[in-house]
């Protein structure tokens, strides 16, 4: 497209509400939430979704959703 990564970031915002990072992150989300109710495990879920830290994924995770992904698999199953 050749535009620079702020202008796009404005952009992107301006259309969306949110940045590109934001957008990112709940998309994750939305994926690991699937994931868990489906009932895999918490560290594969993790990776799948791009996070190498499974802790970093937790915190994100619970931070977005305001439970653990833990306990929200445990509500959810």
């Amino acid at each position: 497209f050749h535009i620079n990564k702020y202008y796009f970031s404005h952009l992107f915002k301006k259309a969306t509400g949110r940045t590109f990072v934001q957008y990112v992150t709940q998309e994750r989300i939305e994926k690991a939430k699937t994931m868990l109710a489906a009932g895999h495990q918490v560290q594969d879920i993790a990776a799948a979704v791009g996070y190498e830290d499974r802790r970093y994924f937790s915190e994100v995770f619970k931070k977005s959703v305001g439970m653990t992904p833990s306990e929200y698999k445990e509500r959810n199953l």
